[in-house]
C-alpha cells in the first residue's frame, strides 16, 4: 500500500509538473508570439495592390515617438495630406505593425481625411515587453488620441478604426475610457479573449485543456499583471455611446464572426453591421474592397455627418 501511495504521489507530481510546464509554454506563446517582418508585410501589401509606397513616402507626415505611460515610446505617424479637421486613427492586428494599416490610409485619404497609424505595444518600433491584446494597448491608444488633440487641434473630429487585436483595443478603449471620438469601426474583434484561447486549447486536447487553461490564466496574471477575463469587449460594448460599425467575414477561421454578431447585439444605440461572405480573418477589405469602401463611406456620412469625398474628386 505504501508503494502504491508513493507511486501515485509521483504520478500526481509528474502530472502537475507537465500541466504547469504546458501552461508556462502557452503563456509564453500568448505574451511573446512571433512578429511579422516589415519586408514581408511590404511585399504582401504591395503585391496585393493595397499599398503604394511612393504615395505614402510623398505624403506630408509627422513621425513622432509618443511617450507611453508604461515607460516606452509609441512609434506613430500622422499623415496629413488634407487641410481638414477630420482624422482617422487606425490600429493594426496581432503580429503586424502600422505598415499593415496603409491600405486604410489610402482609403481615408481618398475620402478626404487625415490619418494616424502607430505600432502597437511590442510591435514594430514601439516598446513594451509583452502583448496584452488590448489591456495595456488601450492606454497607448488614449495617449495617441491626447497627442492628436493637443498638437493638431483640440476641437478636431476623429474616428477610430481597428482590425483584430486592434478592433478589440478600440472597443475596450471606447467602453472603459472616456473618448471624444465621433465613431468607431471594429473589424473582426473577439468578444472574449478567454473564449479564443479555449478554442485553441480544445483543438489540441479537450482532456487537458481545462487544467492547463487554469494555470495559463494564473501565470498570465502573475507575469503580465492583468486578468485575461478583463479582455472582454462584450462586457463593455453596451457602455459605448458613439456609433459603431462592426465588420466580420462569415468565413473567418480564426475569430468566428459570431463574436461580432454578439457584440452588435449587445451594443446599445447607433450601430451598423456588415458580415461579407468572402474572405478569412481580416480579409474583408482584401476580398471585398469596393463594397468595404462603400460601407465605411455610408456609415461615416450617416452616423458622423462627415462629408466624404468620392474617388473621382481626388
Amino acid at each position: 500500500m505504501k508503494n502504491f501511495f508513493k507511486w501515485f504521489s509521483v504520478f500526481l507530481l509528474s502530472l502537475f509538473s507537465i500541466i504547469v510546464s504546458l501552461a508556462y509554454y502557452a503563456s509564453n506563446q500568448i505574451m511573446y508570439f512571433k512578429l511579422r517582418e516589415i519586408e514581408v508585410i511590404k511585399r504582401r501589401e504591395t503585391k496585393g495592390k493595397r499599398m503604394d509606397l511612393k504615395v505614402l513616402d510623398g505624403m506630408p507626415k509627422d513621425r513622432v515617438k509618443i511617450p507611453s505611460r508604461f515607460g516606452y515610446d509609441i512609434n506613430t505617424t500622422f499623415y496629413k495630406p488634407h487641410q481638414t479637421d477630420k482624422w482617422m486613427i487606425i490600429l493594426h492586428g496581432v503580429s503586424e505593425n502600422s505598415l499593415s494599416s496603409s491600405k486604410y490610409v489610402h482609403m481615408y485619404t481618398d475620402m478626404g481625411f487625415n490619418s494616424v497609424v502607430f505600432d502597437a505595444r511590442r510591435h514594430g518600433e514601439t516598446g513594451g515587453e509583452d502583448s496584452t491584446y488590448g489591456h495595456f494597448e488601450k492606454y497607448d491608444l488614449e495617449s495617441v488620441v491626447n497627442y492628436l488633440l493637443t498638437n493638431y487641434g483640440k476641437d478636431l473630429h476623429f474616428g477610430v478604426h481597428g482590425e483584430s487585436m486592434g478592433a478589440a483595443t478600440v472597443l475596450l478603449y471606447a467602453g472603459q475610457l472616456k473618448s471624444k471620438a465621433d465613431f468607431f469601426i471594429s473589424d473582426a474583434s473577439f468578444a472574449r479573449f478567454s473564449d479564443q484561447i479555449s478554442v485553441v486549447f480544445n483543438s489540441i486536447s479537450k482532456a487537458a485543456s481545462q487544467p492547463v487553461l487554469f494555470f495559463t490564466y494564473l501565470l498570465l496574471k502573475l507575469r503580465s499583471k492583468y486578468s485575461i477575463f478583463e479582455l472582454s469587449p462584450i462586457d463593455v460594448v453596451d457602455q459605448i455611446e458613439q456609433p459603431i460599425l462592426f465588420i466580420h467575414t462569415k468565413r473567418d477561421k480564426f475569430i468566428p464572426y459570431e463574436s461580432s454578431v454578439n457584440l452588435y447585439d449587445k451594443k446599445q444605440g447607433p450601430k451598423q453591421a456588415w458580415f461579407p461572405e468572402r474572405g478569412d480573418h481580416v480579409e474583408s477589405y482584401n476580398r471585398n474592397r469596393k463594397l468595404y469602401k462603400q460601407t465605411v463611406k455610408e456609415f461615416i456620412e450617416h452616423y458622423a455627418g462627415w462629408e466624404v469625398r468620392s474617388n473621382h474628386e481626388q
